[in-house]
């Protein structure tokens, strides 16, 4: 998991393992603003594309089945905002924002 997720060098790679069923959800958890399968994932992320998401990510803490991450940010900005990646035979299931990586590693039990 963490290999494919270090090994990401375009938007397009990061569609390769999103799950046809995978769900993101927001930091606020905001029902307007959860992605419900891969078709809403890949929208919301084209959309961030114009906002200096490049698809590429930092991690910075895995468990046995997640792996949580920084956005790579193009141009180069401080954020604090972190993504847990839940995976399920290699694939992404799970998509969750969260305020800071503590918040992510505390929610996946990763110390």
């Amino acid at each position: 998991m963490v290999a494919a997720v270090e090994a990401l060098g375009t938007p397009e790679q990061l569609y390769e393992l999103l799950d046809p069923d995978v769900m993101w959800y927001s930091s606020d958890v905001n029902s307007n603003y959860t992605c419900n399968d891969r078709e809403d994932a890949i929208g919301c992320i084209e959309r961030s594309l114009a906002a200096g998401v490049t698809g590429r990510f930092d991690v910075v803490g895995a468990g046995a089945d997640t792996v949580v991450v920084q956005s790579v940010l193009d141009p180069p900005r401080e954020s604090a905002q972190c993504l847990l990646l839940r995976f399920r035979d290699g694939l992404i299931v799970e998509m969750r924002d969260f305020a800071s990586s503590a918040a992510a590693r505390s929610y996946a039990g990763i110390a």
